[in-house]
Formats: C-alpha cells, structure tokens, sequence
C-alpha cells in the first residue's frame, strides 16, 4: 500500500519555483492527494475483503452476490428520507399488542404496524416491506465510489492544469539561479540587471492579462468547490444535511447517534430481491441479505472530506474577496510588498508603484517570493533609482529655451556669459560679426573677445582680421 501511495509524496514537495498562493496549494495539490489516497484504500481488495457479502438460502451464493453486486443493493428509508410527515409513537400500543407479538410471528406483527417491526430489524434501513407500496432507496453509488474520488481529483487538479499552461514558465525564468540563500556574484549581477531590464519594459498590458487568469483559476477553484457539494448531495442521497448529524455526535462521543447517522447515508448492511423462476415460468422472490464491508471505511473517509470540502470553499470564497480587495486598494498592495522589503523605505517603494498597475504588483510580488531576498531588495532600489532619474530628465527636457530673436539680439555682456559655457558658439557668433562689417564697408574695430582655434590656440581679433583680408 505504501508503495502506491508513495509517487503522491513527490507531488507534495515544494518546487524550486512556486506560481501558486497557499490556498490554491490546498486546493491544486492537497486536494488532490487526499482524493487519491482514498481511491487506493478503496480499490485494495487484500486489506478490506469482498465488496459484497450476501446471505441467501439459494445454493449458488456466489452467483447470488454476483447479482446483487451488479444490479445494486437498497434500504428501506426513514420518515424523514422518504418525506413523510408521520411518526410512530410506541405508547399508542396496548399490552395486548405485545403479548400478541410474544404469541405469534414477525410476519403477523408487519401486518399490524410495519414501522413497530423495523425497530426490531436487524439493522437501520433493514426490515420487512410490502412489494409495491414500501419506498426503496438503491444504493447505486456503492460499485462507483472510487470512480467518484478519482473524477473529484481530476476536477480539482484542472484550475491548477490550466494555470500551468496559461502561465508559460515566466515566473521560471525570471527567477532561475536567484532563489538560494547564497549565489555566484556573475549570476547575481546577469539576473539583477535582466530583472531591472524586465521591469522597465511597457508589458504593463502583459502583465495585466497574466493576474486576469491567475484570478479566474482561484475563481474557478470555488466554482468547483460548488459543484462538488451538489455532486455529492445528489449520488449519495442528500449526505450534507444527513452527515451533518453524524458529525455532531463524535465532540459529545454518541456513537449510537454516530452509527444510527451513518447508516442512513453509508448502510453497511442492506437488502437485495431476485427473481427465481420455476419450471413453469413462475416467479418466485428470492429475499436477500447483504453486507457491503466498504462501507466501514467510506463512512470515515467521508466524515473527513466533509470538513475538508468545507474547509477549502470558505477558503477559496475569502480568496475571492481578498483578492477584489487588492485590486481597489493601492495601500494595501503597497504595505504586501514592503513585507519582503526589509530596511527600504516606504517613500521609494510608493515611487516604485506609482507607476505600475495592479498586475505589475501581482508579478512583482510573485518574484519577490522566489528569489533572493536582498537581490528583490536591491532589484527595486534600482527601479526606483532609474525612475527618479527619468523624471528629473523629463524636467530639463520641458524647460523653456530661449528664441531665435532674442539671441540675435544679445549683447556683448551676454555673449561674454556665453562664451564662458560654449566657446564654438561665440566664435561663429564673432565670425558673423566681422563678416557684416566688411560687406557694410566699415572698419572692423577689435573686440575684447578671444577665438578658440580647433587646436585650443587662443588668437587676438588683429589676426583673425589680417587673415580674413588676405
């Protein structure tokens, strides 16, 4: 047994890269493994027997059970299943009535009251009936209980299926080599600047599109949850507000209660008619007794999986709101990632996510969980580094500059100022100069300013003007 339920173990270790929250761990994976381990107990015929043991006066017994097995076995149901009002009230017999019954047999007392006579059967659920008039409830669930774990198990696993294919590996390869308490300084640089590069990339809409489907996976996670308590209510003949009951007699340990609670929804014993025809073609009922041993072990397992249910769908139903929450509130968002900041401040990490929307935040916090703690650290101090010098750029860039007319129009004191700053521009400026004096026909008079040749030569105007004449 331990060896096929050992494979389940691997499923449960951690993976090197995680891209699912701890409720959707529960649901994805330990759902799934408890599922699993139920169908292997119940599909071990060495440790609990046959599934079926009959009782019957006809020879061939095990063509008997056989039938049984295959047509399906039934109980007679309670007042309560079968929606009657009515009830039966022990008082309402006379003493007569019970020396009557110590006098003569069971049949003649069912004639009387059949319900005074199925407090007597063997078993609840077990007892004489009319042919016809007695409600029977069939137990058709009983050769399909493992198929119905097996088919819960696969129901659970598909958000987590469809997760994995929609996600495409990108937590896996933003977050390879960087997830250890202790990395190579080449591999810590190379995947620090490739993050940083990451982040600064316009795949807001990406990223948008990929919390969208992580979202819808934990929405459809309830959904199923939802769908798994109709599905059961409707194979095992309304088990949530009958098990409910057996649930409550284990704190104050009745097992009467317990045992009287269970039978109504798991019997272990329960009744199966076949017809025997005779050499003429008459039939004859043949009235059948038989034990369903799994029975035992279905009543526990699903006492367990009827917390467990619960359990998971009021989690996956505070999930929901959790996460709607998140999306409305930015300071909520902020206050989450600061959590795996330790000793950066609240100011750069506000400027860090000024910027970015609610599924940048969802990305940013699913790397922040698989890398390196000081690397996500040191990885935001560089988003906030390069957004801050993007916005002091962007404010130089919007900064009036002067017009044409007014540097036509400067004077030598300006030029002066300017030339202290840009000296090519004062000597095409000077040039400028000189050249309209000439074509006016006036004597260039020698300004106080200097020329810088390509050489960093300093030259006097006198050359520069004996040069422009020849």
């Amino acid at each position: 047994m331990y060896a096929a339920v050992k494979p389940l173990s691997k499923y449960l270790r951690l993976k090197t890269v995680r891209i699912y929250d701890p409720i959707f761990t529960l649901h994805s994976k330990c759902t799934i493994v408890i599922l699993l381990t139920c169908t292997f107990l119940l599909s071990a015929k060495q440790y609990f027997g046959e599934p079926i043991l009959c009782i019957s006066s006809e020879k061939h017994i095990e063509y008997v059970q056989s039938y049984c097995w295959t047509m399906g076995t039934y109980i007679l149901p309670t007042d309560a299943d079968a929606g009657s009002g009515s009830t039966w009230d022990i008082s309402s017999y006379s003493h007569a009535t019970a020396e009557a019954f110590n006098l003569t047999s069971l049949r003649a007392l069912v004639a009387n009251n059949e319900q005074y006579a199925r407090v007597i059967s063997i078993a609840e659920g077990v007892g004489p009936e009319t042919r016809g008039v007695t409600k029977r409830m069939y137990l058709r669930y009983y050769q399909w209980v493992f198929m119905i774990l097996l088919f819960q198990s696969l129901l659970f696993y598909f958000p987590s299926y469809l997760w994995k294919v929609w996600e495409g590996q990108r937590m896996e390869q933003l977050c390879c080599e960087v997830g250890d308490a202790i990395i190579l300084e080449d591999t810590y640089q190379t995947r620090l600047q490739m993050l940083t590069k990451y982040f600064r990339a316009p795949f807001s809409a990406i990223h948008c599109c990929y919390s969208i489907k992580y979202a819808f996976c934990e929405f459809l996670n309830l959904l199923i949850s939802i769908l798994n308590f109709w599905l059961m209510d409707v194979v095992f003949n309304g088990f949530w507000h009958k098990y409910i009951h057996a649930l409550a007699a284990i704190p104050v340990y009745d097992w009467n209660l317990w045992n009287l609670m269970t039978s109504r929804v798991f019997p272990k014993v329960a009744k199966c008619e076949m017809f025997i025809y005779g050499p003429s073609g008459t039939p004859n009922v043949l009235d059948i007794l038989c034990v369903l041993p799994l029975n035992i072990l279905n009543e526990k397992i699903f006492a367990v999986l009827y917390i467990w249910f619960l359990f998971i769908a009021m989690l996956a139903a505070i999930n929901i709101f959790y996460r709607l929450v998140l999306c409305c509130c930015s300071e909520l968002r902020l206050q989450l990632l600061r959590t795996h900041l330790r000793g950066m401040p609240k100011s750069h990490v506000r400027e860090v996510l000024s910027t970015t929307g609610y599924g940048d935040w969802f990305v940013l916090m699913s790397v922040s969980i698989n890398v390196n703690p000081s690397l996500f650290r040191e990885l935001l101090e560089q988003l906030y580094t390069e957004q801050k010098q993007s916005r002091s750029g962007k404010r130089h860039s919007t900064s009036p500059q002067p017009t044409s007319q007014a540097k036509t129009e400067r004077t030598p004191s300006n030029n002066r100022s300017t030339a202290d700053n840009d000296p090519l521009a004062i000597d095409h400026h000077s040039i400028g100069t000189v050249s309209n004096r000439l074509r006016d026909g006036l004597q260039p008079t020698a300004p106080t300013l200097n020329l810088m040749a390509p050489n960093d030569e300093i030259i006097s105007m006198d050359r520069f003007y004996q040069e422009s004449e020849a």
